[in-house]
């Protein structure tokens, strides 16, 4: 029988990471650079074990067979080991550093077991992507772009046309009339793809155990949608005195700092938008609710705005000392009482995170506003 030392070993790391995580992910999550070119750092180390080496000027730890060994008259077989016995030193300790998305997994692997959350089945060839794939056309609808003219049912139309209208067989053809493009059936791309859109207050009281609460919400909410979308589309904005467009590592690295007005991070948010269609458009916003003096008001008009735009906007209160909700979150949980396309989460602990996930997928499978909602053509759908 074969054993496979590599693998053995490679299972005995992973529980050891898992064991580490589970006991310390609260203070690891909560590094203010958590990602650093890539990789987080942990505080678990291996050991560098040292390896034996030859030298004539070392003492003599083996001898081979026929030598009498050191003061035993012959010393022709003896052979010079040099190195260190065992467990007398060891190397330097070396950190281990994950990849971002190896701790990620672990990461959910250790919260779905703290919160009792069942597993989910990946969809085929989910996950987080950069850019936009390419639509599959196979519909038709009366508006489209040139390159996606159907010429055989323009011309259809046309002839059908020019029989109503002038009596004559005729392919006289009014593409304002007559055209019908290739498009996206509705159908299959529905709940296909999802735009998220992640937005952190940095102000300075968002750290540690704040930022923790956040953190740990982001990987659950990522866990859930990459089982529900093939593809995911993910934004990300931080937000103070003013918002800013960050990459993935920047936004789990930055630094607290300045005021906040909240009513950039909405505005911020809805730019995201641009460009995107046939997405379902999800948006997480993350603060503790204290806007800045003077930003009240532009924060009402700017989340009515995010209401219209997104088929979810889900805000979460981060509030780990468990005060009572007032400012601006305060009226953001009056308005999400009745409006169908709105949440509102008090993140105290993981039990109110678990309580906010399992709204958040209520919302997403049973439908709101309409996740996936399109305002749609005769016979096709655009946004």
């Amino acid at each position: 029988m074969r054993i496979h030392r590599g693998r053995i070993a490679q299972h005995k790391h992973d529980e050891l990471l898992r064991t580490y995580l589970k006991q310390n992910l609260h203070e690891l999550i909560q590094q203010k650079e958590l990602v650093v070119d890539g990789k987080v750092k942990t505080q678990l180390s291996t050991l560098d074990l040292p390896t034996l080496r030859y030298g004539d000027d070392e003492a003599y730890l083996a001898q081979g067979a026929g030598g009498s060994g050191r003061g035993g008259g012959g010393d022709e077989g003896a052979q010079a080991v040099g190195g260190l016995l065992g467990g007398d030193h060891h190397g330097p300790e070396v950190r281990v550093e994950l990849d971002f998305d190896e701790f990620v997994r672990l990461a959910q692997e250790v919260l779905l077991e703290e919160l009792e959350l069942p597993a989910l089945q990946r969809v085929p060839r989910g996950g987080e992507v950069e850019t936009e794939d390419l639509p599959e056309l196979d519909d038709l609808d009366r508006i489209g772009l040139s390159a996606d003219l159907n010429l055989e049912e323009t011309l259809l139309a046309s002839l059908m046309r020019n029989v109503r209208e002038r009596g004559v067989l005729d392919y006289d053809v009014d593409v304002r009339q007559d055209g019908w493009y290739f498009v996206e059936d509705p159908r299959a791309a529905r709940n296909h793809r999802s735009l998220e859109v992640y937005v952190l207050d940095i102000s300075g009281s968002m750290r540690g155990d704040y930022l923790a609460l956040v953190r740990k919400t982001i990987f659950l909410l990522w866990y859930a949608l990459e089982r529900r979308y093939p593809t995911n589309l993910r934004r990300y904005v931080v937000f103070q005195d003013v918002a800013e467009e960050k990459t993935r590592e920047e936004f789990f690295s930055v630094e607290s700092s300045g005021g906040t007005h909240i009513s950039s991070g909405f505005e911020k948010a809805m730019e995201m938008l641009e460009g995107v269609s046939e997405y379902d458009t999800y948006l997480f916003l993350f603060t503790d609710g204290e806007t800045s003096s003077g930003d009240f008001e532009l924060a009402k008009r700017k989340y009515e705005e995010a209401l219209d735009r997104f088929d979810l906007v889900c805000y979460g209160h981060v509030n780990p000392g468990s005060r009572g909700v007032g400012g601006f979150s305060e009226y953001v949980q009056e308005v999400a009482r009745r409006r169908p396309n709105a949440t509102f989460a008090n993140l105290v602990d993981l039990d109110s995170v678990r309580e906010a996930l399992r709204e958040f997928l209520t919302r997403v499978d049973g439908g709101g506003r309409g996740c996936g909602s399109t305002r749609r053509s005769s016979r096709g759908w655009r946004n």
